[in-house]
């Protein structure tokens, strides 16, 4: 008797690059406004989507997530997030249940908005809370307040959300390890079912980043860092949040499945102005990443393609990215899923990791290679080693 192949499933990302204001620290494709061609853009995003559901590897595969980005894609009417999610359904079969989420930003959402969308199919909503201190969010830039991001959480709850997740930033300038241990404490009242703990990063290309070169902005001391992040990850662990990944904490059962597709190397397809996909056939892999600018981004798909660069991954790069993506997971990597895929040995192909295990920062964990205790704080520069 034979078994029938798994059907091909994938993770779908759809990109809204609308923000009311651009916060001061973020590199990612996204662009002030204070008005949006919506409904053109949901139309782009649709035709592309259909495009591509008649194209391998995506022509009849299983849609396991759904991820609305940004970007602030809560700027969008429920009813166009509605209009987009039909469209998937109907283009693609879903997973049972199919995870959908939407990132919103606190200043932007109602009780009334927040239900529309929880009515529209958006099951897991991601506030981008990152602090309840005034302080920080003016550093930040963010738009909204304190009250605003509570009266933001009590909407989510009053709206139906049950599965919600809360973004914190910690190494702000001016942050006080007090004013970090209070934001832990408060977010911990509110009691999510996820948490996203992130260390403040100076992107090129940022405001942050030039005024941190030219001296007119001190970085969080390295010391502060670290406090920080052992803080959080004590306080959650306490309040039986588990770490599945270095910034990713959970409550059982509510661990993001669609960041999971990225970690661990599976297919996903990316909608809408300057995203990414990724298919891990033919060869080693292939990714590509569509035009960044939106009026660019929706002319290029009304023409057939929105597609800006394209590559082919050697085995060397795909090795590689299985390590440090992989690595990101508290559960590691496997050595012998390596070896199968690759057809040699991790430590042949990567000798670091020889050295890394050696110095405390990987330790095997249930037949896997995973961060230490040591080297979880130190990902971002162990990772260095595999590029």
């Amino acid at each position: 008797m034979t078994t029938a192949p798994a059907r091909r499933c994938f993770a779908l990302y759809l990109h809204v690059p609308y923000c009311r204001s651009k916060c001061p620290y973020c590199d990612f494709n996204s662009y002030a406004a204070t008005s949006w061609p919506e409904e053109r853009y949901a139309q782009a995003l649709v035709e592309e989507l259909r495009c591509r559901s008649a194209e391998a590897p995506w022509r009849g595969a299983l849609v396991d997530t759904i991820f609305f980005g940004g970007g602030t894609p809560s700027l969008f009417r429920p009813s166009t997030i509605g209009g987009i999610l039909d469209a998937v359904a109907r283009l693609f079969p879903l997973a049972t249940p199919v995870e959908v989420t939407l990132e919103a930003n606190p200043g932007t959402v109602t009780q009334p908005h927040l239900a529309g969308l929880r009515s529209a199919g958006v099951d897991r909503l991601s506030l981008g809370i990152q602090s309840f201190q005034p302080q920080v969010l003016d550093t930040l830039g963010r738009i909204h307040g304190v009250e605003e991001a509570r009266d933001a959480i009590t909407a989510a709850r009053s709206a139906g959300f049950e599965n919600l997740s809360l973004d914190l930033i910690f190494g702000v300038p001016g942050q006080t390890r007090a004013a970090w241990a209070a934001d832990v404490a408060e977010l911990l009242r509110h009691a999510p079912e996820h948490v996203s703990a992130y260390g403040l990063t100076y992107e090129p290309g940022t405001p942050f980043h030039a005024r941190r070169a030219r001296g007119a902005l001190t970085a969080a001391g390295e010391d502060d860092e670290l406090w920080m992040y052992q803080h959080a990850r004590q306080e959650l662990a306490a309040a039986s949040y588990a770490q599945y990944e270095i910034s990713s904490f959970a409550r059982p059962g509510r661990a993001a499945r669609h960041n999971r597709h990225y970690w661990r190397g599976s297919d996903y397809l990316g909608l809408g102005a300057g995203a990414h996909s990724y298919a891990s056939t033919p060869g080693w892999g292939r990714r590509w990443a569509n035009e960044r600018e939106p009026e660019r981004y929706m002319q290029a798909v009304a023409r057939g393609d929105a597609v800006a660069t394209r590559e082919d991954l050697s085995p060397e790069t795909a090795a590689a990215e299985f390590v440090f993506l992989g690595l990101r997971e508290t559960s590691g990597i496997d050595p012998e899923t390596f070896r199968a895929r690759f057809g040699r040995a991790l430590e042949e192909v990567h000798p670091e990791i020889t050295a890394f295990r050696d110095q405390g920062f990987l330790a095997e964990r249930d037949g896997c290679l995973a961060l230490s205790e040591r080297g979880l704080p130190v990902a971002d520069t162990l990772f260095a080693a595999f590029v």
